[in-house]
């Protein structure tokens, strides 16, 4: 089992290259378009966009985005649907979004779809600033704003990641609207293609000190999918068993919210320092939650029995499941149901890893079961990190197959022996 397991691992490693360079294209094309030079992209295009996008027109439709928006900011990719990937481009004036359409991970076509533009009042605000800078995603605008634990704390990626999430909720941004000031708080409302968002902006001394959503808890039908999917993971792991552990799966779920609690201000402490990347970030929020969740599944998990172990982690995974019904309510109350798949898929995987602490410690390998599980799960929490700020029907679909091939690797082996298993009877002083 060990030995297998450790293969497994190996090769999601040599795999993980190639789940980050899945889009190189777009890639190449942000490098081309921030640094003015087609070299980077060339390699990337196929032979007919070779000739019907040159060098020549490449500069010369740069050349003009820029006469007419003003120098790029930056630009980040923001997407994919079907073969189609989307990259926005910031420029000063404007945001504009690309579609590449990519064919053997090649552009293969390419045209403008989108161009935002704020508006053209003489000058921005600080809070106008940073209700253009939510409406555009362009992000430059209202940095230059920002008081110094604002910079801090609200980073680009933190930006990125709420959008997304609004968007993700509540559909596309289409505008705003003013409604009130009271003192050094301005109210606005977020209109969204499926509803409006109540937004603050708090400005003191001309720079931003503040940015808060006033999110609605709202429950529909469609915001318990990860109920549900967590819910009927439960009851097949309870039809196989033909028992289940309510004490153990009570403390599954008592040990996630002590997880959460403590790796959460983890996850945050490179915003509060001002550290770095993207990457950085998205890999340090992983590594957190990889870590905190698997040490506290594996103490709890060592000295019992398999049965045990298993609803240790189904429970855990249920409280998960639970969680993110209470996060659907609040940014919108709807979930599309890709979010029941998750849930099912996610519970298995906690219910299989302290499963395997368990039988790993016995047999006496427990730390390198531990290494191994924390990181699997650093490259999922990663991954996960990063479809939050940059969404990918691809890369959300890797995330799924490992989370999947995991669990699978771990309960075709061991609930066999979990279900088998004879338990010694506990004396009850």
């Amino acid at each position: 089992m060990k030995h297998a397991l450790f293969l497994f691992t190996a090769l999601l490693v040599l795999t993980f290259p190639l789940v980050s360079a899945q889009t190189a294209a777009s890639g190449a094309f942000i490098k081309s378009m921030e640094r003015g030079e087609y070299s980077y992209l060339k390699p990337y295009l196929t032979s007919q966009m070779q000739s019907a996008f040159p060098e020549s027109k490449f500069t010369e439709l740069r050349s003009s985005l820029i006469e007419k928006y003003g120098t790029i900011i930056n630009a980040s990719y923001s997407g994919s649907e079907g073969n189609a990937e989307y990259v926005r481009v910031n420029f000063e004036r404007a945001s504009v979004v690309f579609k590449l359409v990519i064919e053997n991970q090649k552009i293969a076509g390419l045209w403008i779809v989108k161009v935002s533009q704020p508006h053209q009042e003489p000058g921005l605000t600080p809070q106008e600033a940073m209700m253009e800078a939510i409406v555009t995603g362009n992000y430059s605008l209202a940095e230059g704003y920002f008081s110094p634990l604002m910079k801090r704390v609200f980073t680009r990626a933190l930006f990125e990641k709420t959008r997304n999430m609004i968007i993700r909720y509540n559909g596309e941004i289409r505008g705003y609207s003013f409604e009130k000031r009271a003192g050094t708080v301005y109210y606005y409302r977020l209109i969204c293609e499926k509803r409006d968002i109540g937004v603050t902006v708090t400005v003191e001394n001309g720079m931003i000190t503040g940015f808060h959503m006033s999110l609605s808890f709202r429950l529909s039908a469609q915001a318990f999918y990860p109920f549900f999917g967590a819910l009927l993971a439960l009851l097949l792991l309870g039809a196989y068993l033909r028992k289940v552990k309510f004490a153990e799966l009570l403390l599954g779920m008592v040990l996630f919210i002590v997880a959460i609690a403590v790796q959460t201000p983890l996850q945050n402490l490179p915003r509060l320092f001002g550290a770095g990347t993207l990457v950085s970030l998205v890999l340090w929020s992983g590594l957190m939650a990889a870590a905190v969740q698997e040490s506290v599944k594996y103490y709890f998990s060592r000295n019992r029995s398999l049965k045990e172990a298993l609803y240790v982690g189904a429970g855990f995974g249920f409280a998960e499941g639970v969680l993110t019904v209470g996060i659907v309510a609040a940014f919108g109350g709807s979930a599309s149901p890709v979010s029941f798949l998750e849930r099912f898929i996610v519970l298995f995987f906690h219910a299989s890893t302290t499963l395997l602490f368990a039988h790993a410690y016995k047999e006496g390998w427990g730390i390198r079961a531990f290494g191994v599980m924390t990181l699997i799960h650093w490259i999922m929490d990663s991954l996960t990190a990063y479809w939050n700020i940059h969404p990918s029907a691809g890369l959300l679909a890797t995330i799924y197959i490992i989370t999947a091939l995991t669990s699978a690797a771990v309960l075709l082996t061991l609930a066999g022996k979990a279900k088998n298993e004879v338990e010694e009877v506990k004396v009850l002083w």
